[in-house]
């Protein structure tokens, strides 16, 4: 036994010795490396950029409106329409392991399906939109139209990022709690828990208030940053595909977070946020933590 243990530490101090000796030995090399394939990836990406402007124009009222538009679009109908095929054919069948709530949609009410995709059109087509065009003409107001040429570095758009997440998360939170209040819950709230086990194109089913709110919970962040239009376009597609997952009433696990959200809608009155943060912060998540807690404990005993 002392001998294994001994060769165990052997082992492990070979592994840090040499984890520790590489970047001594072979710092410069790898750093070199990794500037050169920065270059020739920005520079990749840089002229793919420029070779898309040209295709599509550099009108900024079409990269602006239709930019952002179309970045919404087009991934939530194509995940939604897919996930209503899913849910109503039951097909494929291996997703069904992965079903977080076992036996629910199994066919989804074709009828309640459609005043879902009714109710999200209203919502893209009648709100989003016109906003987004009265957002384009405030910024051209303003002179701080988004950037078109010239794509950010790395560490500029993770920093974008960053502070576009951190804003969406705080706005969320507490737009969303605000609208549980009771005396909010049932005029703003309520028509979103209809789906009890959500689907994936729920995430947009609301009344138009709390569409408005959750709109401007998503617009804060680029008032802020004011990203270059490429991350423009890709913080509109995250935010809206983020809350698909969150709906779709899978857990995959190439996938975060779903359960999260699907636990929120079981139970009305906890997981506020998209990600733990801020659910932990306010322990509106003991109830999610302990359920998560006994399902593990049952598949130990099965």
């Amino acid at each position: 036994m002392e001998l294994k243990q001994s060769a165990l530490c052997q082992k492990s101090l070979l592994l840090v010795t040499t984890l520790l000796l590489i970047p001594i030995f072979y710092g410069h090399t790898v750093t070199t490396h990794l500037r050169e394939l920065r270059a020739v990836s920005g520079a990749i990406l840089e002229s793919s950029w420029e070779a898309f402007l040209q295709l599509v124009g550099e009108d900024d009222y079409n990269l602006y409106v239709w930019g952002i538009t179309l970045s919404v679009q087009i991934p939530f109908w194509a995940i939604g329409i897919f996930f209503m095929i899913v849910d109503y054919y039951n097909w494929p069948k291996w997703f069904r392991k992965y079903k977080l709530q076992p036996g629910t949609n199994e066919p989804v009410d074709l009828n309640k399906l459609l005043e879902t995709v009714k109710v999200v059109l209203i919502n893209q087509w009648a709100i989003s939109y016109p906003l987004t065009i009265v957002s384009y003409y405030f910024k051209k107001a303003t002179n701080t139209t988004p950037i078109i040429h010239g794509l950010p570095t790395i560490e500029q758009a993770l920093l974008d990022f960053t502070i576009l997440f951190i804003c969406e998360e705080i706005g969320v939170y507490y737009v969303h709690r605000l609208v549980h209040h009771p005396k909010l819950y049932i005029t703003v709230h309520k028509k979103h828990h209809e789906w009890r086990a959500p689907v994936a194109i729920a995430s947009m089913y609301s009344t138009p208030i709390e569409y408005l709110l959750l709109l401007g919970a998503a617009a804060v962040g680029p008032l802020i940053v004011n990203p270059h239009t490429a991350l423009l376009w890709f913080w509109y597609a995250f935010v809206h595909l983020r809350s698909v997952n969150e709906h779709t009433g899978y857990k995959f696990p190439w996938l975060p977070f779903s359960d999260h959200h699907d636990y929120h809608h079981i139970m009305n009155n906890a997981c506020f946020s998209h990600s733990y943060f801020l659910d932990w912060l306010h322990g509106t998540d003991k109830g999610f933590r302990a359920y998560v807690s006994r399902k593990k404990s049952s598949k130990q005993i099965d």
